[in-house]
């Protein structure tokens, strides 16, 4: 059985696509649902806990190229405006930026 946290994510960021080419990848669901549960003050469970919880509700990852991914699924709704505004928020533009000076010194 699917707990009801898991059903309500679901029903409120998941849509089917069939159309859709790639899916969702595993890690960026996680992220997703993480994103989710901040929104709505809920406790998220355990990535290892999530994932079962996904095989219970019928969804299984496809192993891809670039690791595994839930074919036939988008995001939608406003955990996933949260989760793709933070998650590009994390990659620097520029490459150089991310890279530290040594105490004393500059690039």
């Amino acid at each position: 059985m699917t707990p009801p946290q898991i059903r309500q994510f679901l029903q409120d960021c998941i849509v089917h696509d069939d159309a859709s080419d790639s899916g969702i990848n595993a890690d960026a669901l996680y992220g997703l649902y993480v994103s989710w549960c901040s929104l709505n003050r809920k406790v998220p469970l355990p990535d290892r806990a999530f994932r079962t919880a996904l095989r219970l509700a019928g969804l299984h990852p496809e192993k891809t190229r670039k690791g595994r991914a839930f074919p036939g699924l988008r995001m939608t709704g406003q955990a996933a405006v949260d989760y793709i505004l933070n998650s590009s928020a994390q990659t620097p533009a520029d490459p150089r930026q991310s890279r530290r000076s040594p105490p004393g010194r500059t690039l």
